[in-house]
């Protein structure tokens, strides 16, 4: 008999106020380091080549700040993995151009 594998979206994850203020914190540094790496050609290549998403390094960048404000805000706010939901909305406006209305 196999077992399936257990991925995160399969378990609740919890961080503590200052948990996720480290995680914040080093998601705001991966973003500055990654933000003066745009234009770099290789380092432009190497996002626009993500296996998970192919990028630019700003909009790398961008994702990586949005993630550490709701990290932090999840964890001073009591919340267990609300963040990877809203991540994914952030992330996925952030991309998007909008509508003119």
């Amino acid at each position: 008999m196999t077992r399936n594998p257990v991925t995160l979206a399969d378990q609740g994850i919890f961080l503590d106020a200052d948990d996720a203020g480290e995680l914040a914190d080093l998601l705001a540094d991966a973003a500055w380091v990654i933000g003066h790496l745009a234009s770099l050609p290789d380092a432009e290549h190497a996002c626009a080549t993500a296996p998970s998403g192919p990028c630019t390094c700003t909009d790398l960048a961008g994702d990586l700040h949005l993630a550490g404000l709701a990290v932090e805000e999840a964890g001073t706010a009591g919340n267990d993995n609300t963040y990877l939901t809203l991540l994914g909305r952030r992330a996925a406006a952030h991309r998007e151009p909008q509508q003119p209305q």
